[in-house]
């Protein structure tokens, strides 16, 4: 090579090493162009599991074998068939036809309003099962025209569970049922309960009504006043104001329990 042809090369060289070092960065930017996509990709949080009822874990085993037959017993003396009657003469022809259609059912308490969220008037009962003796929430969604029950077609998830200041012991059926036992005198003498009194069993606006306290309660505060109307409010006590309130989650299909009030009046 003579000292002119080398003289040459020179620029071109430089020319290809400046080329290299202009396209280097770009794999970097590809790669934090990735890492933050599956950054976002990421959830916030894991989705809560819906909850099974007492009635159906080995935890509760011996006590729903003790509950049932109280209720049994209660049942044998016909105190939760003159409830039925009472309460059933009122309800619309096509609610009628379902419980006719199920005669294992006795009503114990009823609730109505917009509890699907389907601008209908759903109807909410609290009901004994003769056949395994159990109580039972069933929710009738009369947009859809469907009869379904909490914690079997209906799941309910309990927001509250990572609260501290949740401290139910029992879902809600079974609560229920355990207060039904307790208000055993009550009911034969009356032919009313705790759930019927006062209306306690309702839809309501938790936000405006003055049964509940949202300061001194346990409340999932990621819910907004604004989305507390047309929650189904269930009483857990017969004495104290105690309630655990549900709001049914259309995107999910899922009912859920996001307020809790355990004290006394």
């Amino acid at each position: 090579m003579n000292l002119k042809t080398f003289f040459l090369y020179i620029p071109l060289c430089l020319g290809l090493v400046s080329c290299h070092q202009a396209k280097a960065p770009t794999p970097t930017s590809t790669k934090s162009e990735d890492h933050k996509k599956e950054q976002v990709a990421l959830p916030a949080s894991a989705s809560l599991p819906s909850d099974t009822s007492s009635y159906d874990s080995p935890r509760f085993e011996g006590r729903v074998k003790e509950q049932a037959q109280q209720l049994m017993k209660m049942n044998d003396a016909g105190l939760f068939d003159k409830l039925h009657q009472k309460l059933t003469t009122t309800l619309p022809a096509d609610q009628k036809d379902y419980f006719l259609g199920h005669p294992n059912l006795a009503v114990l308490a009823i609730t109505k309003g917009n509890i699907f969220e389907n601008g209908a008037d759903d109807l909410g009962y609290i009901v004994y099962n003769k056949d395994n003796h159990h109580i039972e929430i069933i929710l009738s969604d009369r947009n859809n025209n469907t009869f379904n029950t909490l914690y079997k077609e209906l799941k309910v998830v309990n927001t509250l569970h990572n609260l501290d200041c949740s401290s139910g012991f029992g879902t809600l059926d079974y609560q229920v049922a355990s207060e039904l036992i307790y208000q055993e005198d009550y009911i034969r003498l009356n032919n009313s309960n705790y759930l019927i009194d006062d209306n306690s069993f309702n839809v309501t606006d938790i936000s405006t009504n003055r049964n509940f306290d949202l300061q001194q309660g346990c409340l999932n505060k990621t819910i907004s006043k604004d989305a507390m109307a047309n929650s189904l409010c269930v009483p857990t006590s017969s004495v104290y104001a105690n309630f655990q309130c549900l709001k049914y989650n259309k995107k999910k299909q899922v009912f859920e329990i996001y307020f809790s009030q355990e004290f006394a009046d």
